[in-house]
């Protein structure tokens, strides 16, 4: 009896100092005490170093461009309307002639542009002009900073005339600084360029300047051809139009370049210099010039 009692508490004790779980063999409290006590924190010289942040240095520069718009392009809104009807053309008691057709499609080639398609078609967002330039700095996806030269160009001269004026230009094919050459382009306003300058003497600084924009694009072609494919167009019923700039008799004057005040006392009235004609009698207005079958 008790041989047996011994055995009992001998297995109680070995069943009581560890436990199997799932995750392994897990120690009693009593085992675990010594492991705990003799764990210490490493000492520094076993930590490990921790990397230092990098410091940014003030030589760094921004080479980011930004352009946004700041002033978009407006075209003026033309004064008067009229229709060209390519049917009366050199009738009797019409003023449709085959002179004006052809001066009218010249503007109308001018003020359009080629938009690549497979039909040819074309559409106006701007002003075009003859642009002379010098690549000053790359701004990427073929934009530059220049220095051009332009005449004035739009109705009534909304584009002014720019004489060695810095503009950006965006080429239809790659350049480099330096390089010099002349295109048509189309005149998209004016931007705002945020930049860091390569070309001295401000090399290395950040600005944010305001300059004339302009794309390269291809102009209709101003043929007898091209007029006929115009004609057929417009017959096969596409909307066309152009805005040309027009004389016509100053209303105010009547034409004869003054008004007329009466004066107390004497016969003759006084002649008062037309200023809506600038005494010339005649005022220039942009027509809108919309083509018919």
């Amino acid at each position: 009896m008790i041989k047996r009692l011994l055995l009992v508490l001998l297995a109680s004790a070995v069943s009581a100092s560890a436990q199997t779980t799932a995750f392994g063999t897990k120690a009693t409290a009593n085992a675990a005490a010594p492991a705990e006590t003799t764990a210490t924190t490493p000492t520094p010289a076993t930590t490990p170093a921790t990397k230092a942040t990098p410091k940014v240095t003030e030589d760094e520069v921004d080479n980011t461009v930004v352009i946004t718009p700041f002033r978009a392009l407006t075209p003026p809104d033309a004064k008067s309307t009229r229709t060209f009807q390519l049917s009366k053309i050199n009738k009797l008691g019409f003023t449709e002639t085959t002179k004006e057709l052809q001066r009218l499609y010249s503007a109308f080639a001018t003020q359009r542009i080629v938009d690549g398609s497979p039909t040819g078609s074309s559409k106006a967002t701007g002003y075009l002009a003859t642009v002379n330039y010098s690549l000053v700095q790359d701004l990427g996806d073929n934009r530059f900073l220049a220095k051009a030269a332009w005449p004035a160009s739009g109705p009534n001269e909304v584009l002014a005339a720019g004489v060695d004026t810095m503009a950006i230009l965006l080429l239809e094919k790659p350049a480099k600084v330096g390089d010099t050459g002349k295109i048509t382009g189309m005149h998209v306003g004016t931007v705002a360029l945020l930049f860091t300058a390569t070309y001295p003497p401000l090399v290395g600084k950040r600005l944010t300047i305001r300059r004339e924009a302009f794309v390269e694009c291809v102009t209709l072609e101003d043929s007898a051809a091209g007029l006929r494919k115009f004609v057929e167009a417009v017959n096969a019923g596409a909307e066309m139009s152009t805005t040309t700039n027009e004389q016509i008799t100053c209303k105010k004057c009547g034409g004869l370049g003054f008004t007329r005040e009466a004066q107390k006392g004497q016969l003759l009235d006084k002649r008062v210099p037309c200023a809506d004609c600038a005494s010339s009698g005649k005022v220039i207005i942009s027509v809108e010039t919309k083509f018919a079958p």
